[in-house]
């Protein structure tokens, strides 16, 4: 959300101040559809279209978690009639891959259903790792759910190719190299969601209950980033950087 807000910063900047209250509060709106519409929504289609043609038939792609944008792309395939299976890897305490696996099966793909501490052995049957970003820093770091980056690590340790899908709105001029800096913090007490009852470990003096929200994988982890610009290496990341502060300024 930081490059809309500040897109539509500068189209307010830019707009007429005698303008009335009406005309620009729906030339805002009408923006924000145009932006909506041409960084996300098309932007997610033209994604999925090079994303398709990386997908072949007799392909294991393992995905982490849930992103409609993976989930669209792999049913995208599908309907394009390539064969392939997927392998959901999940992660507690949100598990939202179980969601993934029931798109994905309803569409009548092949689907395997694994937690991600097992994902050391299903990478020996893995071909293609496709994961989503939440954002892409300017020194190439994919920020990314919790746990992207030991998959990320994983799959390199294996000579699999990490594809990361990731539109170049969520491009970030921000440089990070680590998960604790900058991050999000959920609810501590959804880590316990399935330990004892009797036992009141968040009040614990010597417990400290960390629920991450997400990680920074470093660019040698990743193969490629698909975005609806082109196909780019992470540190092709300040290119588009550089073309979105030539458009906003």
């Amino acid at each position: 959300m930081e490059n809309f807000i500040k897109h539509i910063k500068f189209f307010i900047s830019e707009r007429n101040p005698e303008d009335n209250q009406k005309d620009m509060k729906d030339g805002i709106m009408e923006e924000c559809d145009r932006y909506f519409k041409e960084s996300i929504y098309l932007a997610a289609e033209a994604i999925s279209e090079l994303a398709t043609k990386r997908i072949e038939d007799g392909d294991t792609i393992l995905i982490f978690n849930r992103s409609q944008l993976v989930v669209k792309i792999l049913l995208d395939a599908h309907n394009a009639g390539k064969k392939f299976r997927v392998m959901v890897t999940d992660s507690r305490p949100d598990l939202r891959g179980i969601l993934a696996c029931e798109r994905l099966t309803a569409a009548g793909i092949p689907v395997s259903y694994i937690y991600i501490n097992s994902v050391t052995y299903a990478m020996t049957e893995v071909t293609k790792v496709l994961l989503a970003a939440e954002a892409l820093l300017a020194n190439g770091y994919v920020i990314g759910p919790v746990g992207t980056g030991m998959i990320s690590l994983v799959a390199n340790t294996y000579n699999i190719p990490v594809i990361v899908c990731c539109e170049t709105y969520k491009f970030s001029e921000r440089v990070q190299t680590d998960s604790i800096l900058f991050n999000e913090l959920a609810d501590p007490c959804d880590i316990l969601s399935n330990v004892r009852s009797d036992v009141a470990w968040q009040n614990h003096p010597n417990l400290h209950l960390v629920n991450l929200v997400f990680d920074a994988t470093p660019p040698k982890f990743i193969s490629i980033v698909i975005t609806e610009v082109a196909e780019l290496p992470c540190s092709s990341a300040p290119v588009i950087l550089r073309k979105q502060l030539n458009t906003c300024y």
